[in-house]
C-alpha cells in the first residue's frame, strides 16, 4: 500500500477524478491495488519518482476520503481531495459549517458587518464553526470575531500547512494553532507556498465544506468570486452583504442581480447598534482653518459621548452593548 501522502500528488489525483477510479473502492489499500491493476508499469514507476522527489522532513496529520472523519459534503463535490492534511481539532470538519469570505481591503463597514454576522450565527446555533482562508480582510475578521465568541474555526490554506501565508497574519496563526477550538486544513501535503492556481482550488474547499457561503465584500475582480462560483456549481447557499458604506463591492453587487441572497445590514446590527450621520461633518471640498477647528472640536466631543466608531464619509457606529 502506498502511504497516504502519495494520493496528494497533483497528477495522480486528476487521473482518480478523470477516472472515477476512486470512487469504486473503500480504502486507500484497495485504491492502491486498483491502481497498480490499471496503470502501466511505466506510469506507475513515474508517479513513484515524481513521490520520492519530494521534501518529507513534514508530513501532517492526514485524513483521507474513505476514513469516517472525512468531511461529508466535501466528499460530494466533483474533485474532492483524496487527503487533507491538517493541524487541530479534526472533529470540527463534521460540525454544521458556515463559510464567511471576502476581500482583503475590505471597507470598516464590512468588517463591522461580518463581527455582527458571527455574532448572529452564534446566537442562531451554538455548534456552528466558521470556514474561511485566512486571509487579510473579511477572513481574518470573521476569524478574530468567531475565537472572541467561543465558535471554532477552520482555516483553508492555499499553501502547505508548514507555510504561515499572508505574514501580516502570523498572529492569528499562533491563535489558531494553540487554540482547542481550532484547525487547519490544507490539500497540499509537500512543501507548497502561494500561487496563483493554489487559492482558487483552495477555494472550492471553503464552499466545499459548508451548506452556506456568506460574501462580506468583493470587487468585480476579487478572488473572492471563485469561491462564489465554487459555491453556484456544488449548490451551496450564497449570501452577499451590500451596502453603501462599502469601498468596492461591485462583484457583490453583480452576485445579487445573479439571484444571491440579500444579507442586511440592519437585520445584523438589530439590538446592537445603529449608523449615524451627524451634522457637523462638512461637505466642502476645502476648509479654512478656523471651520476645520469648530467640525474637530465637535467630532472630539461626539467621539467621547457613548461607544463609536468612525466607519468613513461621516458615518459611526454607535453601539448599544
Amino acid at each position: 500500500m502506498y502511504p497516504p501522502e502519495f494520493f496528494s500528488l497533483p497528477r495522480l489525483a486528476a487521473f482518480c477524478h478523470r477516472t472515477k477510479i476512486w470512487r469504486g473502492v473503500d480504502s486507500l489499500l484497495e485504491l492502491s491495488i486498483r491502481l497498480r491493476q490499471t496503470l502501466h508499469r511505466a506510469e506507475i514507476k513515474q508517479f513513484e519518482s515524481e513521490f520520492s522527489s519530494f521534501d518529507k522532513s513534514f508530513i501532517p496529520n492526514i485524513v483521507d476520503i474513505y476514513s469516517l472523519d472525512y468531511p461529508p459534503l466535501l466528499r460530494e463535490i466533483y474533485d474532492p481531495p483524496l487527503v487533507l492534511g491538517y493541524l487541530g481539532n479534526l472533529n470540527l470538519l463534521n460540525q454544521p459549517l458556515v463559510g464567511i469570505v471576502g476581500t482583503r481591503k475590505a471597507s470598516k463597514v464590512s468588517l463591522l458587518a461580518t463581527k455582527l454576522l458571527v455574532t448572529k450565527l452564534r446566537e442562531c446555533r451554538s455548534d456552528l464553526a466558521i470556514v474561511s482562508g485566512m486571509a487579510l480582510g473579511i477572513d481574518r475578521q470573521a476569524f478574530i470575531s468567531a475565537m472572541e465568541c467561543g465558535i471554532g474555526v477552520v482555516g483553508l490554506l492555499g499553501t502547505s500547512l508548514m507555510e504561515e501565508y499572508p505574514p501580516g497574519n502570523r498572529d492569528l496563526y499562533r491563535k489558531v494553532k494553540s487554540s482547542p477550538n481550532a484547525v487547519l486544513v490544507s490539500e497540499y501535503i509537500f512543501p507548497t507556498t502561494p500561487a496563483r492556481w493554489t487559492f482558487p482550488k483552495r477555494n472550492r474547499l471553503i464552499s466545499g465544506l459548508v451548506t452556506d457561503v456568506y460574501i462580506m465584500e468583493s470587487g468585480k475582480r476579487s478572488g473572492t468570486l471563485s469561491t462564489a462560483m465554487s459555491a453556484l456549481s456544488q449548490n451551496r447557499e450564497i449570501h452577499v452583504f451590500d451596502h453603501p458604506l462599502q469601498l468596492d463591492n461591485e462583484g457583490g453587487k453583480n452576485l445579487l442581480m445573479e439571484g444571491a441572497g440579500f444579507l442586511d445590514f440592519d437585520s445584523l446590527s438589530q439590538g446592537k447598534g445603529r449608523i449615524e450621520t451627524p451634522n457637523f461633518c462638512s461637505t466642502k471640498d476645502v476648509l479654512g482653518q478656523d471651520e476645520w477647528m469648530v467640525i474637530a472640536d465637535l467630532e472630539r466631543s461626539y467621539r467621547m459621548e457613548g461607544k463609536k466608531t468612525p466607519l468613513g464619509r461621516g458615518a459611526y457606529w454607535v453601539s448599544s452593548t
